[in-house]
């Protein structure tokens, strides 16, 4: 029998009903939800949930899908409505999986892949920090800002697109560096071919974090090195093919159209 593993946001009623429905329609299908050999990872909830599951699928090398509830779910490409087609496509295999790039970061002894995004932002709210960033080894600027942001092209609707950073079709290998709120005529985002290495590095005496994925990593000190490059592993999102890009943006952010 076929497993499927769950990753349920508990505070969410609607996700529970989700939950239990999903569940049905699987048993259905001859596929069970118990078992340590899932051959997909679903997540019900919003995109931090999907986070969550993605992890896990990426651990247990298989793919990844959401199904929304409520809010903005860019990354939960399923809608409630779809819950019944989704169970025959995993248990009958005419889904399809699309593989996206993900980000390794190191410092010290601290490593971690992240999906979305790495940030090293200041700990202090009322201090910036100063960042040092070179590309490849070569010097690119030192920004004083409340923090630099690198984000995958799936992760490029996440915090980027609050920094001001550009909204990235996923399916492009490449990643973008985005300062947060920075004091320099240098404000823009820049999009970087997918084999760049940044260096980052905080020159001014002040606390900083690292977070992945919205997570702390851990803190970093002066001058202490941080260094991001794509990630050997992509994580595979399970789909129907139903929700182009254009669309995805479109009903995401809700924006108008003919």
């Amino acid at each position: 029998m076929k497993q499927v593993r769950l990753v349920i946001r508990h505070d969410k009623v609607e996700a529970k009903q989700i939950a239990t429905d999903i569940t049905e329609a699987l048993s259905h299908n001859d596929v069970t939800t118990e078992g340590s050999n899932p051959e997909a990872v679903i997540a019900i909830g919003g995109d931090g949930t999907v986070l969550e599951a993605a992890s896990i699928a990426m651990k247990l090398n298989v793919p990844v899908c959401g199904v929304n509830v409520g809010g903005v779910g860019y990354l939960a490409e399923f809608s409630q409505a779809e819950v019944a087609d989704l169970a025959d496509a995993v248990a009958n295999g005419t889904y399809s999986t699309r593989a996206h790039s993900t980000l390794f970061v190191s410092t010290g002894e601290y490593s971690a892949s992240a999906i979305n995004d790495v940030v090293v932002e200041k700990v202090v709210s009322q201090r910036i920090i100063k960042v040092t960033v070179q590309i490849n080894g070569k010097p690119l600027s030192t920004y004083r800002t409340d923090g630099v942001l690198v984000a995958s092209p799936l992760g490029s609707t996440a915090y980027n697109l609050s920094a001001g950073g550009p909204i990235v079709d996923p399916s492009l290998d490449a990643f973008i560096l985005t300062p947060i709120a920075p004091h320099s005529l240098l404000s823009r985002a820049i999009v970087l071919a997918p084999d760049a290495v940044v260096t980052l590095s905080v020159t001014r005496d002040r606390p900083a974090r690292i977070n992945v994925d919205g997570r702390e990593l851990c803190t970093v000190s002066p001058d202490d090195v941080v260094t991001i490059r794509r990630g050997d592993s992509k994580v595979d999102f399970l789909t129907l093919n139903r929700h182009p890009f254009p669309a995805a943006v479109r009903d995401s952010f809700g924006l108008d159209h003919a």
